[in-house]
């Protein structure tokens, strides 16, 4: 029985070492892994001692749809200001389309303007517009409004610019209205004796507003001049008051008025004509004030004003105490030094009237026109005189072309022209 005990335990030795050998030659059975030995760390090189890295910041984590290391798109132009855009549209313009908007020019007619005017809007590429009361039929049933509506359109349809008009008229109240208002319009010295600026400013929209419904974006208004009798000037119950200080205020107010119902303003005439008692239809007046003394009492309401004023007519008037050999219309002292420096005023200096005799007996238009852009001035007005008209475009275009004036002088008064027409609503810049 010893013995067949033992035999089985052979047995048993022997099959545990078969089972061993029969694994492939070669071939090693590898040891079970260990924390210790897992593989962790990415392909490549590692400094054991390196500090961990940290979590990516969303700046670093690439956004949807970008490759990293694919190279980026062209670099972006950058963006131009709005006055770098309308300098480079200016750049584009021809100079007969710039001297076009250096002008506003007058004309007959109450149903559509006139063929005489319409060959001048088309051949100079006239920019700007005048209107009178000739151009008004104010007695019709609504006042003329839709009359005027009719009319304005005809110069519109008669443009060959993409370029809109200002198309203007004065009405400043009183006997100046040129419409027939449903409302009553008080004159500017009635305006100043009640000293009331919201209800100025509340005339004044009404007035833009149906300005506007007329086709109609400017008014040349309000009379900043100021006179110790205003009875004795020849503009009477135009002039706001014999108070520099309520000028100011009644005439602040009426701009803010014009701004409110949609229409700009030219504020009128610089320097003022409330120390003469001529007419400068009719001649030239001579006003013997220093610079000092204009400072201190003319002048006040027009450096009141100056900030919210879009435009300011320059009179036809001698001051030879300030500037000798120029009338103020012509004069680089006023329109450059003194309203342009001493005021800071950058928007548009426009001319009274080139038929006035103010001017006339002083220079020939031609000349005249010449002479008002170098000093600083940016439009010319002329009402419904084509002759007078055509002298002013002669002297211009002349000037021009022979480098009189210069390219950057014209560019800056096209500049300050198209601005106020953006404000207005135009955008030359939709079709980029």
């Amino acid at each position: 029985m010893k013995k067949f005990w033992c035999l089985l335990l052979i047995a048993f030795l022997l099959i545990g070492c078969k089972a061993e050998s029969d694994a492939p030659i070669g071939q090693v059975t590898p040891a079970p892994e260990t924390p210790e030995t897992v593989e962790t760390s990415p392909v490549g090189d590692v400094d054991p001692d390196a500090p961990p890295e940290s979590e990516p910041t969303p700046e670093e984590i690439p956004a949807e749809g970008d490759v990293p290391g694919a190279p980026s798109d062209a670099t972006p132009a950058p963006t131009r200001s709005p006055e770098e855009r309308l300098y480079a549209y200016i750049a584009g313009m021809t100079a007969e389309e710039k001297i076009g908007q250096l002008c506003m020019f007058g004309f007959s007619g109450t149903q559509e303007i006139s063929a005489d005017f319409k060959k001048i809007l088309q051949e100079y590429r006239i920019g700007n517009v005048i209107l009178y009361g000739q151009n008004v039929s104010r007695t019709n049933g609504d006042g003329g409004f839709a009359q005027c509506k009719k009319l304005t359109d005809s110069v519109k349809n008669a443009s060959r610019s993409e370029i809109p008009f200002l198309i203007s008229i004065d009405v400043e109240g009183g006997r100046v209205t040129r419409f027939r208002w449903k409302q009553t319009l008080s004159s500017a010295q009635s305006l100043g004796k009640k000293d009331d600026s919201e209800r100025a400013r509340e005339q004044f929209q009404y007035v833009a507003e149906g300005l506007l419904s007329a086709g109609i974006n400017v008014d040349l208004a309000p009379c900043l001049d100021v006179a110790e009798k205003p009875s004795q000037t020849f503009l009477g119950n135009r002039i706001i008051s014999s108070d520099e200080e309520i000028a100011a205020r009644i005439g602040l107010a009426c701009i803010e008025g014009l701004h409110d119902g949609g229409c700009l303003s030219i504020v009128k005439h610089f320097p003022g004509h409330g120390a003469t008692t001529a007419d400068s239809h009719e001649g030239t007046p001579v006003v013997n004030k220093t610079f000092e003394e204009l400072m201190q009492y003319e002048l006040v309401p027009f450096a009141e004003a100056l900030s919210e004023a879009d435009a300011v007519m320059i009179a036809h008037i001698s001051y030879p105490e300030i500037d000798e050999a120029h009338i103020a219309s012509q004069s680089y002292m006023f329109i450059t030094e003194i309203l342009r420096g001493e005021f800071c005023f950058d928007g548009i200096v426009v001319s009274d009237d080139f038929r006035m005799e103010g001017l006339r007996k002083q220079t020939s238009l031609k000349n005249g026109a010449v002479q008002f852009i170098l000093a600083g001035g940016d439009m010319i007005l002329c009402g419904a005189n084509h002759s007078y008209q055509r002298e002013i475009l002669k002297g211009l275009t002349e000037a021009v072309e022979n480098g009189t004036i210069s390219e950057d002088r014209l560019n800056e008064s096209v500049y300050r022209i198209l601005s106020a027409k953006m404000r207005l609503g135009w955008d030359p810049f939709e079709n980029e």
